[in-house]
């Protein structure tokens, strides 16, 4: 009986997050900000901040570099002009600039799409935070890579493994509006033992009121005239 209550919860529990996820699958513009770290050596993703509008260019920055990106093209903003970034060739990545990272940008929308299946188990805080419900728990192994991995080929051909923890920050009206996890990665590689830390924090903010200013000369750039 007390088994049957504790499945009966916690699915109850995941189909509010699934809600959560779906609901937020569904914005049409808003701001967000993704802020990694790595410890001990590894060089991560990059932080980056962006807006989103449903069927415009998408603004994004990291640090001092700002670029467009409309399907696969990303422009990047050089003086009072954008020119069209491409990706780095192989042994070229030190050189390139700061945007090519923004060819793989996935944005928090779609992050959380199916973000109850991320978890191995969660649980609801009994007081909220600044007027959010809070949902925490334990990743799977699949989850925690998703949050922690760089995709790089390095990282392929090393045998890893992933564990960590998530905070799911759910506001009034059903949308996700904050994200954090705290993920350890250890394994092999070629040049040796791995260990490392690394979280990840996104934040939603100003849902449906984001508007894109596209300047003429990016407009030009991602049409490919010069």
């Amino acid at each position: 009986m007390i088994a049957t209550l504790m499945a009966a919860a916690l699915l109850l529990q995941n189909e509010e997050l699934a809600q959560a996820g779906k609901k937020t699958t569904e914005l049409e513009s808003y701001t967000f900000k993704v802020d990694v770290k790595a410890g001990k050596g590894k060089k991560g993703a990059p932080s980056y901040e962006g807006r989103y509008l449903k069927d415009q260019p998408l603004w994004l920055k990291t640090g001092s570099t700002e670029a467009f990106k409309k399907g696969g093209v990303v422009v990047a903003k050089d003086g009072e002009d954008y020119k069209k970034v491409e990706k780095a060739k192989k042994g070229a990545k030190k050189d390139a600039s700061p945007a090519i990272a923004f060819f793989d940008v996935k944005l928090p929308h779609e992050q959380f799409e199916g973000i109850e299946k991320t978890f191995e188990k969660v649980e609801k805080a009994p007081e909220k935070d600044k007027e959010c419900t809070v949902w925490s728990g334990t990743l799977t192994a699949e989850g925690a890579r998703g949050v922690a991995s760089t995709g790089s080929k390095a990282e392929a051909k090393a045998n890893l493994t992933y564990t960590g923890t998530a905070k799911v920050w759910i506001n009034a009206q059903g949308m996700i509006v904050r994200f954090e996890a705290s993920i350890d990665v250890k394994g092999d590689s070629a040049k040796g033992e791995i260990n490392q830390h690394v979280t990840k924090v996104i934040e939603i903010t100003e849902i449906g009121s984001t508007k894109i200013e596209l300047p003429e000369a990016a407009k030009k750039a991602l049409e490919g005239q010069s």
